[in-house]
């Protein structure tokens, strides 16, 4: 990749020599411009006056190309190249060349000013080019490993820019930007609330991005995200964190480091689960929903810990939240914890929990389909079979003879589950009611009567001798 288009500007992306991660790296070199041939241009690349005995040609050592001698007068050091004796450098280069020489000097003002003037140049679509072409990018990245709060929340603000723009993800992820954000967020004093609120927004767009989650996760984005996420005191921090870590969670590779992380990730999300922020309710109910997708272990370990945090997740379930999202949420990880057969007995409430939502006044089908789904899992063991049982005239009317596809196989679910333990009951009830959509839901599972007329056949075949 040599060149993007930025808001329909094509523009060369810088390249160092060796591996692209300047992050890692002690140093950069910039791979030098192609050297422009005088024979190749009759005028000035910037004031477009021709060329003549008086108006001579000079070329940038910057950028490479040919200028007159007014567009092309400054000269300066320029280390990011290797060279430490002033050179030329044109009009166009020079505003952003200069403090990118200025990033190299050992003054600490010198460094502020080139970070704090990149970033202003960012700002607009025409320094932003300037910036990726002239190795900016690469700039601000290595600036990152000062030691500086205020040059280091002028990165982050950086890097923000930079991450708007869709076409740049992937150089800035090769570039070490990843590992410049994680580095400046896991040090960061908790009072820099504008670099957190920056910083942690600009990693979740790395983590929203698939072709970049396993990237991130390499250069370390898991720690600043649970560190945030635990003891972050501002609230928009924390819910980016939160945010960040339920993308993480998505990759079930991450689950065991977040469940075992020192940092008691797994009690602080199941604390935020009952929060009075509806948003913040959400989201962690969505990380605990992504983590209960895992082993028997996981589920149990989430159940422990909403103990230990006051039962959050029946209080998320029993509750009446403007934001239905957080009931959609609650319903899904409770019935994901269902299919744990160690747990039921500490899941009773959360089984009636389900049953409360099922007898309100609700037409939201995402729920219903996550209850329905719930209560199939729970009835699949004998502890429960007498409470689904109950439910039954319920699960018929508002699941099985639901519009919703999925809320109807659930339901089939939960009454061939119950059906299993006590078929006399089951079968009286559906008599009653709900048979017809029970028949007709069978015959329309692809394959089913297809293996129901084989079983048959089995057991009675169509050819038989005679007796």
């Amino acid at each position: 990749m040599t060149s993007v288009k930025l808001e329909g500007k094509f523009t060369t992306l810088a390249q160092v020599e060796g591996l692209p991660d300047v992050f890692t790296s002690t140093n950069f070199t910039l791979l030098k411009s192609r050297w422009v041939s005088d024979d190749e241009v009759s005028v000035c690349q910037w004031c477009k006056n021709k060329f003549n005995q008086l108006r001579r040609k000079h070329h940038c050592r910057q950028c490479g190309n040919v200028f007159c001698s007014k567009c092309c007068n400054e000269k300066m050091p320029l280390p990011q190249l290797g060279l430490e004796d002033p050179e030329r450098v044109c009009e166009y280069c020079r505003p952003v060349t200069e403090f990118i020489t200025k990033s190299w000097s050992p003054h600490q003002n010198f460094k502020s000013e080139a970070a704090v003037n990149l970033v202003n140049q960012c700002g607009e679509i025409s320094g932003l080019c300037k910036v990726v072409e002239l190795g900016g990018v690469q700039t601000l990245i290595s600036l990152a490993k000062n030691e500086s709060p205020v040059i280091q929340g002028k990165v982050i603000s950086g890097l923000q820019i930079l991450s708007t723009h869709q076409p740049l993800h992937r150089y800035l992820a090769e570039a070490g930007a990843i590992k410049a954000i994680c580095s400046i967020l896991t040090k960061a004093n908790m009072s820099y609330e504008q670099t957190l609120v920056e910083g942690i927004s600009t990693l979740k767009i790395f983590c929203r991005l698939p072709e970049l989650k396993s990237k991130a996760l390499e250069d370390g984005a898991l720690e600043p995200v649970l560190r945030l996420s635990c003891t972050s005191h501002c609230n928009t921090v924390s819910l980016v964190a939160v945010s960040t870590l339920s993308l993480i969670a998505e990759e079930m590779s991450t689950h065991t480091k977040i469940l075992e992380s020192p940092l008691s990730v797994l009690t602080s999300v199941c604390s935020l689960a009952s929060s009075e922020d509806e948003q913040m309710q959400e989201v962690s109910l969505k990380t605990l929903c992504f983590l209960s997708l895992g082993s028997n272990w996981q589920k149990h370990r989430i159940i422990q810990e909403d103990f230990t945090a006051g039962r959050s997740l029946q209080k998320a379930i029993r509750g009446s939240p403007r934001n239905q999202q957080v009931l959609c949420n609650a319903a899904c990880l409770i019935a994901n914890l269902a299919t744990s057969n160690e747990d039921q007995g500490g899941l009773q409430d959360l089984l009636d929990g389900l049953g409360e939502v099922l007898r309100k006044d609700n037409n939201n089908l995402d729920l219903h389909s996550h209850v329905a789904r719930g209560l199939a899992n729970f009835a699949r063991f004998q502890q429960n079979a007498s409470k689904i049982k109950s439910l039954l005239p319920l699960v018929i009317f508002k699941c099985l003879k639901s519009n919703s596809s999925h809320v109807k196989m659930h339901a089939m679910r939960a009454i061939f589950n119950v059906m299993s333990i006590n078929p006399s009951d089951t079968c009286s009830e559906l008599l009653r009611d709900g048979a017809g959509e029970l028949l007709e839901g069978l015959s329309r599972l692809k394959g089913l009567t297809t293996a129901i007329q084989d079983a048959l056949l089995a057991q009675a075949p169509d050819l038989v001798k005679p007796m």
